[in-house]
This record gives structure tokens, C-alpha cells and sequence, in this order.
């Protein structure tokens, strides 16, 4: 067989998949804390291909998509114009669909548009996110955990086909307690550490406030199929996209992989575990740019699927660490969810009563990436802030003193005038 050589970038995409807890919702907890979700049943080899046969194919095309779109919006952004950039679209994807459950009309149009969604049916995209998690969930030889919650304020009453979409779509936990006090700072962010592993202590830096948060936590552990031997591991030259070089401990491995190429790229597939889980690496070649390669995979699909071959690789590998935050409401704004951010024009109404009075104020996104000679930790935390509109302040009178006027100071209580007059020239 061919033996390639591949030199795999900082700049990259993670084909990470992901899974979820589907576990029962409690609600009523004391306040400030959230329930603990037990682990998924594993699902024997007929229950697996059951499930398979099930799941609509179109709801990952969809998350995959919607995450290179957002992906572009962020590299288009200024702000995050970085060496690199990173996102869990599961992560972003899932915190979304919580939201979704509770829009209406317009609102719940821009964003099905966005996520991909369009002209399906409510529950049969959250039956779709229920089968996808209950394939994900269970085995592949790696560790892997998604939680979600739903954090509101005391006394709002969520309707109860919200609540049950929830929690049988995506396992949520619900808890009650006062978003703006320090206990539920303390307890969200101590969700967020336990279901993250430990790598992201927290999503706030101070209360959230509002009506509701909804959060979603992912955390991946998968060893390497094939580890990397630490003794081959040397520092050498890894060229920036500006031409210049820098040092990067390089781990060194060679051995059957998974791997595919275009006249202007190379694309490696590295399994996790079993081999059901994998980290996707494709490269541009010299001649190219990771421009031109971000280009060609928001247009071309058959970059990563379709007919990838076993071939003898002779693999270079950066080990890396990376940890990024964003703001995402911009972006998704200019991915077309744009009702859902105004105070004025958002529906929530399938959320709670008052629903139609809610809007979204934040949406968060964390990750941390580590890729080691043992394989790689990651972590995301995605958390949407829900408020509330106050009354829409009324239109001033306008009442401009600029020509001879009357007036009188008087007593309030009495009605009596103590002085007044008439002003012609002031």
C-alpha cells in the first residue's frame, strides 16, 4: 500500500461525535441544587441496529451543516479572527433545540430554518435528537457525556408539553431557584464542572438573572485505537498560516488509517476505542490555504463522506491544548435567528403563559480541546438565557416651552395657587 505523509495543522476540524444522558426529569429540588442523572442503559448490538434504522439521517446533515455555517460567522467576525477556532455544534445545537421546544410562530420558523429543520415536525425532531443520543450514548469503547438542564425562576409555571418535550426529547433536568442570587451561580456552575469532567468550572462569572437558563454540557475521554509512543514525540517546525514557524511538540505514528485526498487537501480519519468514534483531520496541501479549505467544506459535503480507503500512513501529529469562549448571538443573528433575540418581536409562548413576553438575552459557548499521545479530552458547555420584556416604555408628549405661557405653583393637596402668571418674555 501507499504510504502517505501527513502533517496534520492546528487548524483543524474535530469529528467528534458526541452522546447524551437520557435520563428522567425531577422537578421540586431544594434550591439551588439540580438532580443527578443516572447512567443509559447500553444498548445490545439488535437494539443498536434497530435504533439505526430509525434515525433520520437528515437531522446530522442538518447540526453538521448549521455548524459550518456558524463556523464562517465567527471566522468572518473580527473578534474571533484567531489562529484558531473551535465549537461543539452538538453542544450549541442541543442548547438550541431547548429554546426551539418553547418558541412559536415566526420565532420558531428563523430558527428551524437555521438549524436545518425546516418543514419538520416539532416532535418528530426531538424523537429524532432522542434516537441520535441513544445510539451516541452507549459504547464505542470512550467516555462520553452530554447533560442538559433547565434552570428557572421561582413561580414561573413552564407549560407541560414543554416540560415533557424536554425531558423526553433530551433528558433535561429542571430546577427551580432565584437566577439572581449567588446559591444558583454556585449551583449552575457546579453543574456545569460535574458534567464536564472537571475541565470547564464554570459558564458564569456572575448570576444570570432573567426567566430561565438552558444549558448543555458535553465531555468526551477517548483514548487513541493506537496510541502514540511519548519517546517518538519531538519538537519541530510548524508553519503558521502567516508563513512564519514556530516549535510544536509533534507526536509520530504510522500505521492503517482511514484516509481520503483532493487535488488541494488530505484527510486522515484517527479511531478512538472500538473504532466507532474518530478524530476527522483534513489538511490543506502546500499549495492551498486553510481559506480555501474552509471554502470547500461549507460547499462540499464529499470532502468528508463518500470513499475513504485504508491506507499505510506515516502520521505527524501536533499535541495541543485549546480552550475558547464565545458570545454567540451575533453570529446566529447573521445566520438568520434574528426574532428570537428582540424584546418586541420574540414568541415564546409554547415555553410558559407569559412566554410571548420572553426573548433570548445571551447565548454562551465554551470548549476545551486536548489532544495527547493517549488520546484526547474535550469539553463544551452551552448555555441560552431567557428575560423578560418589561412594558414597552409609552411614546413621549411632547411639550416644547418656546412661546408665552402660563403658569402657577400651588398646593397639591388643597388646590390652592400661591403664585402665577402669565410669561411673554422670559
Amino acid at each position: 500500500m501507499r504510504k502517505r505523509q501527513v502533517l496534520i495543522g492546528l487548524c483543524l476540524l474535530l469529528g467528534l461525535t458526541a452522546c447524551a444522558q437520557d435520563s428522567g426529569l425531577q422537578q421540586g429540588e431544594p434550591q439551588g441544587s439540580a438532580p443527578q442523572q443516572p447512567k443509559a442503559k447500553e444498548l445490545s448490538v439488535n437494539e443498536r441496529k434497530e435504533v439505526l434504522g430509525k434515525v433520520d439521517t437528515g437531522m446530522m446533515n442538518a447540526q453538521n451543516a448549521f455548524g459550518l455555517r456558524l463556523h464562517q460567522a465567527l471566522s468572518d467576525n473580527p473578534e474571533y479572527t484567531s489562529d484558531n477556532l473551535i465549537i461543539s455544534p452538538y453542544s450549541i445545537t442541543q442548547a438550541l433545540a431547548l429554546a426551539y421546544n418553547g418558541t412559536a410562530g415566526d420565532t420558531a420558523a428563523e430558527m428551524s430554518d437555521m438549524l436545518g429543520w425546516k418543514g419538520m415536525k416539532t416532535a418528530d425532531i426531538n424523537e429524532g435528537n432522542r434516537q441520535l443520543r441513544s445510539l451516541l450514548e452507549n459504547g464505542g469503547g470512550v467516555e462520553l457525556n452530554v447533560a442538559n438542564s433547565v434552570w428557572h425562576r421561582p413561580g414561573l409555571k413552564l407549560k407541560e408539553a414543554y416540560l415533557k418535550a424536554v425531558k423526553d426529547g433530551y433528558g433535561a433536568e429542571v430546577v427551580e431557584t432565584d437566577l439572581k442570587s449567588g446559591d444558583a451561580l454556585k449551583a449552575i456552575n457546579k453543574w456545569v464542572y460535574d458534567k464536564t469532567g472537571g475541565m470547564i468550572p464554570a459558564i458564569y462569572e456572575d448570576p444570570p438573572g432573567g426567566v430561565a437558563v438552558l444549558i448543555n454540557a458535553i465531555y468526551f475521554n477517548g483514548g487513541w485505537m493506537d496510541e502514540f509512543d511519548p519517546a517518538h514525540t519531538v519538537d519541530e517546525a510548524f508553519t503558521l498560516a502567516d508563513g512564519s514557524i514556530q516549535k510544536v511538540p509533534m507526536m509520530k505514528r504510522e500505521g492503517q488509517y482511514s484516509y481520503k485526498e483532493g487535488e488541494s487537501w488530505q484527510a486522515v480519519r484517527i479511531p478512538y476505542g472500538d473504532g466507532r468514534m474518530h478524530m476527522l483531520v483534513i489538511l490543506p496541501k502546500v499549495s492551498s490555504s486553510m481559506d480555501e479549505l474552509h471554502q470547500l467544506l461549507w460547499k462540499d459535503t464529499s470532502v468528508w463522506k463518500d470513499d475513504y480507503s485504508f491506507e499505510t500512513v506515516r502520521l505527524d501529529l501536533p499535541k495541543f491544548k485549546l480552550e475558547q469562549s464565545f458570545e454567540l448571538p451575533d453570529a446566529l443573528r447573521g445566520l438568520g435567528m434574528v426574532k428570537a433575540f428582540d424584546a418586541g418581536e420574540a414568541d415564546f409562548s409554547n415555553m410558559a403563559e407569559e412566554g410571548d413576553g420572553f426573548w433570548i438575552d445571551h447565548v454562551q459557548h465554551k470548549i476545551i480541546v486536548d489532544v495527547s499521545e493517549k488520546g484526547t479530552k474535550a469539553a463544551a458547555v452551552t448555555a441560552v438565557g431567557i428575560t423578560e420584556s418589561a412594558e414597552p416604555p409609552a411614546q413621549p408628549v411632547v411639550m416644547k416651552i418656546n412661546r408665552p405661557f402660563f403658569f402657577a405653583i400651588e398646593d397639591r393637596d388643597t388646590g390652592t395657587w400661591l403664585f402665577m402668571g402669565s410669561v411673554l418674555r422670559p
